[in-house]
């Protein structure tokens, strides 16, 4: 489908503690430049996180279905998904693997049992919720934020606290709206013919 954004998630077995409060590089940047949120679980992290419901489709298979790229994290990949990371030191390979990717249009979360951690496109800067948000809210914000489709059964709605404003889509879409005119009156005038870009004739 051709977003042109990266959306990759990162599940991970280790401690809230070492979201919130490890010493490492990334993952203090993560923390200055996005949002630190605790987890309610109704039952299972990652089904809830992906389906945004207690059970469901899974926002991967919802984005296959539709055409989007899903594969492991890549540049053209436009849904990443990765699990079992086990220890503070692989997550921290898998966070470099995507800060390599050196763009702009990112957006990466890293969940752990109880927490999630936002990163990149869309998201507020220095965030730190005190209120539990409901781990199904983050499909619906990957959805929101990445162009990617819904799951079929979703219920929860986006995770709007960690968001960069709630009209972020609407200026969104005015920037492409301005670059898609600039673009039309650029063809048009280099369409012209040569006696048309004159006003002696």
């Amino acid at each position: 489908m051709a977003t042109g954004k990266n959306v990759i998630v990162l599940f991970t077995t280790v401690s809230e503690d070492v979201l919130k409060n490890s010493q490492a590089e990334q993952l203090v940047k993560m923390r200055r430049k996005g949002a630190l949120v605790p987890l309610s679980v109704a039952g299972d992290v990652k089904s809830e996180a992906l389906a945004g419901a207690p059970s469901g489709q899974s926002i991967a298979d919802a984005a296959r279905e539709s055409g989007y790229v899903v594969e492991p994290i890549a540049l053209g990949s436009e849904l990443s998904i990765v699990e079992g990371i086990g220890s503070e030191a692989a997550l921290l390979a898998e966070i470099d693997k995507c800060f390599a990717l050196s763009t702009t249009k990112m957006l990466l979360v890293v969940i752990c049992p109880t927490m999630a951690l936002f990163y990149g496109l869309g998201i507020e800067r220095n965030i730190v919720l005190e209120k539990a948000l409901p781990a199904a809210c983050i499909a619906p914000t990957l959805a929101w934020i990445g162009d990617l489709p819904l799951p079929a059964q979703v219920e929860a709605a986006p995770a709007y606290a960690v968001l960069k404003g709630l009209n972020f889509k609407a200026k969104e879409i005015a920037k492409l709206k301005d670059s898609n005119d600039a673009l039309m009156l650029k063809i048009e005038r280099d369409n012209r013919k040569p006696w048309d870009k004159h006003d002696c004739a």
